[in-house]
């Protein structure tokens, strides 16, 4: 199985800065303009949304994720939608 850090992100948002719910909703939003098998790469601040509310969003959805913890307070999330 390939890794997402291997494939181009089709696209790219920036969450920085947000809480919930409003990372989650921009995360779903950005998922919306891609098609199947694409991977949206999402930069994060917000360790809960980070940890929980997006993997658990992604968990239920069927989507695979990677998260790449890239400081104390900054992830990448790599979301390849599945639908």
């Amino acid at each position: 199985m390939t890794s997402l850090r291997e494939k181009q992100p089709g696209q790219s948002v920036d969450i920085r800065g947000k809480i919930c719910p409003y990372t989650l909703i921009d995360t779903r939003d950005s998922l919306k303009g891609l098609s199947r098998g694409q991977v949206l790469e999402v930069t994060c601040d917000y360790e809960p949304a980070a940890k929980n509310t997006i993997p658990n969003f992604c968990q239920k959805k069927g989507y695979p994720i990677e998260i790449i913890q890239e400081g104390d307070s900054l992830w990448k999330i790599l979301i390849e939608k599945a639908d």
